[in-house]
């Protein structure tokens, strides 16, 4: 199970658990040097990626701190997304969750050619799929999801984001096993279904 190799590899990471209805994903790291944080109630100070669960499926939850994954030569460390969620009895067969997310205040400042933002998060969550998988925590055949999202803006983006990486969501799962999506939120449907939704529909009361 991924739980125990993920406590077996990397023992300095703390998960939580939680089946709570809605959950919402924040990453305060440039205000204040704390985890990325899973919240069971709507955070009023800060925008987040939001699971609506109904099903109230349990899940685990791993938020990265900053060099949260060590490649073992001293002093190095991968790069990384924001955090990893899998359901409590996870299998083969069910979904994992890696999130990156981008706090932009505007459209324009997003996609702004010399950011690279959507380049970066898509590298940023394969780079840390690729470890997982070198690890031995993910296995190398199965296959993950993950958000990249940009939870302060409230326009879609979704439709031209792979634009900006000269590379389309068809080819990164046909190469990596990895299906991304970009979005701010999502639905646990149960163990097996993860199903991202499209921006607009970002948040519990939309």
């Amino acid at each position: 199970m991924m739980k125990s190799e993920i406590e077996k590899t990397l023992p300095e990471h703390i998960l939580k658990k939680s089946n709570a209805k809605e959950i919402f994903i924040v990453d305060r790291k440039n205000n204040e040097k704390t985890l990325v944080s899973l919240l069971e109630k709507e955070p009023a100070d800060i925008k987040y990626v939001f699971l609506k669960n109904q099903e109230e499926i349990p899940v685990w939850f791993d938020g990265f701190k900053d060099n949260a994954l060590p490649t073992g030569q001293i002093g190095t460390y991968s790069k990384q997304c924001e955090c990893i969620i899998f359901p409590e009895n996870d299998g083969y067969r069910d979904w994992v969750l890696f999130i990156e997310m981008k706090y932009v205040n505007n459209l324009k400042n997003a996609f702004r050619k010399e950011y690279e933002y959507p380049y970066c998060m898509v590298n940023q969550i394969l780079e840390t799929v690729n470890y997982f998988r070198a690890k031995g925590i993910l296995e190398n055949d199965r296959r993950a999801t993950a958000i990249v999202s940009f939870p302060n803006l409230i326009e879609e983006f979704n439709g031209f984001f792979f634009d900006f990486i000269d590379d389309t969501p068809e080819n990164i799962l046909n190469k990596h096993k990895v299906l991304i999506y970009p979005t701010n939120s999502a639905t646990i449907m149960h163990n097996k279904r993860i199903k991202p939704q499209q921006p607009h529909s970002h948040g519990p009361n939309r």
